[in-house]
This record gives structure tokens, C-alpha cells and sequence, in this order.
């Protein structure tokens, strides 16, 4: 493994059948989301917590697709890969697990705490700052990452996404516009936000750890 740092697993005293895969954002840690796991444990949810490595911090394109990779042999590994099982995203954690439910079928909810560009390119005033290579090389290489499923492919999806309204990070327009083609044929919801994307990361996880708890029983 070269991108997963850990996989933390927490089995609940009164399990209630159901199985959460949580995945937190871009250089962080998943000890970040502990009072959020203790709720959905506490709750009787089993949960498998991914902890990536800071090296995706490099900027690296590949470092995308190779995740993205990775990820999706862990889930097959470990046969994560069920229609009743959910997918809780921070940031890159949520591009993560967008582009599982683009690569399986039986992969239908998912919860994303400001995901960032779904076509998972940076807005290009972050662009201009942070990368060295063209929004359009940016493009090529990552369009296995990207999947380009095509609209009428991609049905029966559950998505639920706080989306600031404004980001220095991200184009969240860009977001809508994806989502705007996806609406006949999945159920997905965008929360507006006015925090920017490190503070609605914050609001809705530190600060509001049972949110989650409400949002699952909207994903039924």
C-alpha cells in the first residue's frame, strides 16, 4: 500500500448492520474525525476509517489516479462493495468517494463534506499558484480519475454535498454544473455554504459531529 497509511476498523457493542467507510481530506489525519467516529459508533455503525499519507501533498497528478487506484483494490479486497454501504468523504476523502460509485454500480451513497471539484481540477487562481503543469494537461492525465461516466450510465445514486457557495480552492460552480446533469437520473442534494472549505470542514465535522447521523437517515 502505498498511499493508505492505515485502516482503522471499530466494530460497536449493538451493531446495526450497517457499514460506514469514512475518509478524511487532503493532508490530514483521520484521528481529525475521532468524536465524529465515536457517534456513529456509539450509533451501532461498524466502521472502516481510511488514514492517508501526507504525500499527497506532492501535487503530483499520478498520486490522483494512483489513490484512487488503491482505494478501489481495498474496497474490492475487502468486500466493501455493497449496495448498503456508506461512503463519508472530507474533501479529498469525498473526489475518493465520488470516483468509487462512478466505477461501481452497487455503490449508491454518499455523504461529502465540501468534496472540491468534482472534475477534480483546482480552480485556476489555485492553478496559477500551487501546479506546474496546464489546467489541459491536468485534464488528460487525470481522466481515468475522472472516469467521464456518461450521464444515463450513472443512475440510482444517493448524493448528499456541502458545497460552499464561494472557495479560494475550488470552482464550486463546477460542481453544480456536474451535478445539474446527473439530477434525472440520481437523488442529489447540494448544502450551500458560506464558510469556504476549511471552515465548513470544521463546522461540519468538529463542531457538529451527530450531523452525520442525520444525513444517513436522509441516504436511508
Amino acid at each position: 500500500m502505498q498511499f493508505i497509511r492505515s485502516v482503522t476498523r471499530l466494530d460497536p457493542k449493538n451493531p446495526n448492520g450497517r457499514t460506514i467507510v469514512y475518509m478524511h481530506g487532503y493532508g490530514g489525519f483521520i484521528w481529525q474525525a475521532r468524536r465524529q467516529l465515536k457517534v456513529l459508533k456509539e450509533d451501532g455503525y461498524k466502521i472502516v476509517a481510511l488514514d492517508f499519507k501526507l504525500i499527497l501533498r506532492s501535487h503530483n497528478p499520478q498520486d490522483l489516479i494512483d489513490l484512487m487506484d488503491e482505494v478501489n483494490a481495498l474496497f474490492v479486497e475487502e468486500k466493501l462493495i455493497d449496495p448498503n454501504l456508506i461512503m463519508v468523504g472530507i474533501s479529498l476523502g469525498g473526489l475518493v468517494g465520488y470516483n468509487m460509485i462512478r466505477r461501481h454500480s452497487e455503490l449508491t451513497k454518499l455523504i461529502v463534506i465540501t468534496g472540491g471539484n468534482i472534475a477534480l481540477l483546482p480552480s485556476d487562481r489555485s492553478l496559477n499558484k500551487k501546479w506546474k503543469t496546464t489546467r489541459e494537461e491536468l485534464t488528460d492525465r487525470w481522466e481515468g480519475v475522472n472516469m467521464a461516466t456518461k450521464v444515463g450510465l450513472l443512475k440510482g445514486k444517493h448524493i448528499i454535498m456541502f458545497l460552499p457557495i464561494r472557495d479560494r480552492l475550488i470552482n464550486p460552480e463546477e460542481v453544480v454544473s456536474e451535478f445539474d446533469l446527473h439530477q434525472a437520473y440520481n437523488r442529489i442534494e447540494l448544502i450551500r455554504t458560506k464558510g469556504g472549505h476549511f471552515r465548513t470542514i470544521i463546522t461540519q465535522t468538529i463542531l457538529s459531529p451527530k450531523t452525520l447521523l442525520r444525513l444517513i437517515d436522509e441516504l436511508g
